[in-house]
């Protein structure tokens, strides 16, 4: 995903030919360079993993957010050091803050394929 960084956000963008990604787009494409099925929305993408305890996660979870609806509306992969990688409005596709999205949205938790 390292190589999509700086990306726009492009709502319902799924691939690199949309000129950039929404954030179920992004891991969706990821995952499935990898042979995994990860179609659908945060909320499908919430759906299709199971929580982990947030002392035991790692690197290629899951990290999922209610941003503009209830439900899991925002998904990114948590990639360590308290950070996540994720399509947003805001800065495309980029690192952002676990903490710092912990204070704006309520957070639903990591979870795991």
């Amino acid at each position: 995903m390292k190589q999509y960084l700086g990306r726009p956000y492009v709502w319902g963008g799924r691939t690199p030919a949309a000129g950039g990604f929404d954030c179920s787009g992004l891991l969706e494409y990821a995952f499935a360079q990898v042979g995994m099925d990860m179609y659908g929305t945060a909320q499908s993408q919430y759906n299709k993993t199971k929580p982990v305890p947030e002392d035991n996660i790692k690197p290629g979870d899951f990290i999922f957010f209610s941003t503009y609806k209830p439900g899991a509306s925002h998904v990114g992969m948590y990639v360590g050091n308290g950070q996540f990688i994720n399509a947003n409005s805001s800065g495309g596709t980029s690192y952002s803050s676990v903490e710092e999205w912990k204070k704006l949205y309520p957070f639903l938790g990591f979870r795991r394929i």
